[in-house]
């Protein structure tokens, strides 16, 4: 796939006298320190509002993400008999991903969700940091592009906003005014940019209450010719976002979904089934490590991926884990798939992936 391809991809359709301009204009080679400095934007903002003084990140970051609070609930029912809270639109958008993000400086997991088009975009998550990036990347000589989420704990939205406009100021040239946010109705919105030429950088910042204290961070990246393709796509995927509190009205099966796993993964890593043998199937395929390592991990995140945002019949579940606290440990990933019946999640099989 040659430049014009994947510009083309970027642009999402757009008609052949933009993409002809871009043939006639040859993108110019970005400066490292500008692609250094958006990779690490969505950590900067944080990092901006909790340190005193801010410093410039040492190089580039993979980066990671997130979602909004209190979202408007819908009147349809769900096939449980309960009101959903999930985006009207639903599959439409993407496959639906929940999201477990349980940092080691918390005791307490945040849980939000995502849909996430897997067919154009893939998610990966790193330090806390959630990325959402193009299965067709462009050349390095183009804009960064992606989503990131990122959760800042014990900071409002107010203040997280206040701390990242004072850090967008400094990597872009303009801070546009205030407008409507109608992707994500309730949650506080910064724009800015790099110039108006074709391939001037983009950001779109969403602040989200996490309903805890604290906020969520999601930050959109392109350039100015791919906002109706890559812009748009990151703005339906924002518009899905939702924090998950158990203790309001969420579907019957998202709830018992997360109840089994919370069962499962510890007896799989404690090599201990005995506790949990109404939760496996018939012929399940329980593995893990074969020996008990349970008081030696920490757990970072657990990624819940079901076949339905309506009324699933399997789920693919990632936990992934750092067997102890060492400084540069690797982390690993109990991956299990799960098989609703009669309105029961059991597990079907198990692994260890690196």
């Amino acid at each position: 796939m040659n430049h014009q391809e994947r510009l083309f991809i970027a642009i999402g359709g757009a008609e052949p006298k933009w993409v002809a301009r871009s043939e006639r204009r040859r993108p110019r080679r970005w400066p490292g320190y500008v692609l250094t400095a958006a990779a690490c934007l969505a950590l900067v903002l944080a990092v901006g509002y909790v340190l005193p003084q801010r410093t410039e990140p040492a190089g580039p970051q993979e980066p990671s993400h997130v979602t909004p609070s209190n979202p408007p609930s819908t009147d349809t029912p769900d096939t449980d008999g309960t009101k959903s809270f999930l985006p009207p639109q639903g599959g439409e958008i993407g496959t639906l991903r929940m999201l477990s993000y349980a940092p080691q400086s918390q005791e307490n997991a945040v849980d939000f969700l995502l849909y996430v088009n897997e067919e154009q975009f893939y998610i990966c998550e790193e330090n806390g940091l959630y990325s959402i990036r193009n299965t067709s990347p462009l050349p390095e000589n183009f804009p960064l592009c992606g989503l990131d989420v990122l959760h800042i704990p014990g900071t409002s939205p107010e203040e997280a906003k206040a701390a990242a406009g004072e850090t967008l100021a400094d990597h872009y040239l303009e801070i546009l005014p205030e407008e409507a946010n109608i992707v994500l109705p309730g949650s506080l919105y910064l724009r800015a940019q790099n110039g108006t030429d074709w391939d001037s950088e983009q950001a779109e910042v969403w602040f989200v209450d996490d309903g805890q204290g604290g906020t969520f961070v999601l930050t959109s990246r392109y350039f100015l010719e791919a906002e109706e393709g890559l812009g748009q796509g990151f703005r339906d995927m924002v518009s899905s976002f939702r924090v998950v509190s158990l203790n309001e009205a969420v579907p019957e099966w998202m709830r018992t979904l997360y109840s089994t796993t919370e069962r499962l993964f510890p007896a799989l890593l404690s090599n201990d089934l005995s506790g949990v043998s109404d939760l496996l199937t018939e012929d399940a395929d329980a593995e893990a490590y074969g020996e008990d390592v349970w008081e030696n991990l920490r757990i970072a995140s657990v990624d819940y991926t079901p076949d339905s945002d309506r009324d699933p019949s399997s789920a693919i579940v990632s936990v992934k884990h750092r067997l102890n606290l060492e400084e540069g440990e690797s982390f690993n990933y109990l991956t299990m798939k799960l098989l609703r019946q009669d309105g029961q999640w059991r597990l079907a099989w198990s692994g260890i992936e690196k």
